[in-house]
């Protein structure tokens, strides 16, 4: 089953208005590449979407890094997926482990973003991952943040990245075989939640870089990367795009 191929930069809390030159070296790159060219998203920070939407003919998309789970009301300086859309946006981070770890959100908090998410026609890549301390029930934990799906939802409206806690940001990731097994278990349990779980596009995350990219995305559970550090320099972007 061919499924939809994606790298999704995670930008964090980076990026000025000066690095809307990044933006348009990484759209110079895809308008280069002449074939195999992957979903590209760029994810910057809330500050920056308007301002490369603006951008003509881009060929990259955007998504935010986080939205709300209600369509407005007084909530200081949270943004809406109603906001977002209204940026120029098409997708939403939602459920980020570090979302989870630093603004303790739960299964019902994402769910509840989720709903909103596609109430406001975005799409969602939803993140799900195990600590270290979990690694022996990481099944049990990531059909616990699945949970987090709605019923049966349309596969083209939900994108999984699969970024274990432990390797964000610390160089280390799973052996290549327990990435790809990891992501085979992950489509299983999708089974019991959609109709169309071969269709859905399970992405690795977690210290993806130029060195490891090549590997990773040439697994066959494998659909395309949810990139962090890395997608900040065009060097190494670049060069994760070219082997998806």
């Amino acid at each position: 089953m061919k499924r939809v191929n994606y790298v999704i930069a995670n930008w964090k809390m980076n990026g000025l208005r000066s690095h809307r030159k990044l933006y348009n070296s990484i759209n110079k790159h895809l308008v280069s590449k002449k074939s195999n060219k992957p979903n590209v998203i760029i994810c910057p920070p809330h500050t920056l979407i308007h301002t490369f939407a603006l951008e003509k003919k881009s060929k990259v998309k955007l998504g935010a890094q986080d939205a709300h789970q209600h369509n407005s009301g007084a909530f200081t300086g949270c943004i809406s997926s109603e906001m977002i859309k209204d940026l120029g946006a098409e997708y939403v981070i939602i459920g980020h482990s570090e979302r989870r770890q630093y603004f303790n959100e739960s299964t019902q908090l994402i769910a509840d973003k989720i709903k909103t998410a596609h109430k406001h026609n975005l799409k969602v890549i939803l993140c799900i991952g195990e600590l270290k301390s979990e690694i022996k029930n990481r099944k049990k934990v990531l059909r616990n943040q699945l949970k987090s799906l709605p019923v049966n939802p349309n596969h083209k409206n939900i994108i999984i990245a699969y970024e274990p806690v432990w390797a964000i940001g610390t160089g280390l990731t799973p052996s290549l075989l327990e990435i790809n097994e990891i992501h085979s278990s992950i489509r299983s349990i999708l089974k019991s939640k959609l109709d169309f779980s071969k269709k859905v596009s399970i992405l690795y995350g977690g210290s993806v870089n130029r060195k490891n990219a090549k590997e990773i995305l040439s697994l066959e559970n494998v659909d395309g990367a949810l990139v962090g550090g890395a997608s900040l320099k065009i060097s190494e972007f670049s060069k994760i795009i070219d082997y998806s």
